[in-house]
């Protein structure tokens, strides 16, 4: 196919050491990513969001994508507000719109 590894967005991800591969499969492919990168930590909110920025920045992706992260969280620590300013934000539960600073959409995109 043609052009259609140049219309996936790049992508970083931030996941957890036990984090299920399936579901960040899945993830990746319902929201047409490549990843470009992958950080693989156990930190809280603030080094969190840090790393994620810092990568998305280093590799100019258009999504972070941190599947564990909740609405909850997203809308509790304003770490990850940050992160919206950047880049799109995916989570198992949803996307959070890049710009939105924290108002999740959960699931948005998928189908």
């Amino acid at each position: 196919m043609t052009g259609h590894r140049s219309a996936l967005r790049r992508a970083i991800v931030l996941r957890r050491a036990g984090y299920d591969g399936l579901q960040l499969d899945r993830l990746v492919r319902s929201h047409a990513l490549r990843i470009v990168y992958t950080v693989v930590t156990d930190t809280g909110a603030q080094l969190g969001a840090l790393i994620a920025i810092q990568h998305a920045l280093e590799h100019g992706a258009e999504v972070i994508v941190i599947p564990h992260l909740t609405t909850e969280e997203i809308q509790r620590d304003k770490h990850w507000h940050a992160v919206t300013t950047l880049a799109e934000l995916v989570t198992a539960r949803g996307v959070v719109s890049r710009g939105s600073y924290g108002t999740a959409h959960p699931g948005h995109g998928s189908g």
